[in-house]
């Protein structure tokens, strides 16, 4: 029950971070619903979004923009990368602990 609660805040949260983006609030400026309040203090106080003074709007941070994209995966998904160090077994090529010392 917590986990889904938490998935729906989430989801809720990557909505407003999305509406942001395209105008620039969380909702409508003459929208005062507490709820709408408390989740654009929320995002504000989270380094998520800032004003900008030129545009007269907020804007996303780079923080924001991570949220978004961490928002659209499943939870728990597993994002696969490959390090350069992996060769093409699979296993990680490693130097040996006297590989590097000269004599």
């Amino acid at each position: 029950m917590k986990h889904m609660t938490i998935d729906a805040l989430e989801k809720r949260l990557v909505e407003a971070l999305k509406s942001v983006d395209a105008h620039g609030d969380v909702a409508p400026a003459h929208f005062h619903d507490p709820m709408t309040m408390l989740l654009r203090e929320n995002v504000v106080r989270n380094n998520l979004v800032r004003w900008d003074d030129v545009r007269g709007r907020y804007v996303l941070t780079g923080t924001g923009r991570r949220r978004i994209s961490q928002g659209n995966r499943a939870p728990g998904a597993v994002v696969s990368f490959r390090n350069r160090g992996v060769v093409s077994s699979g296993v990680p090529h490693r130097k040996s602990a006297n590989a590097g010392l000269k004599e």
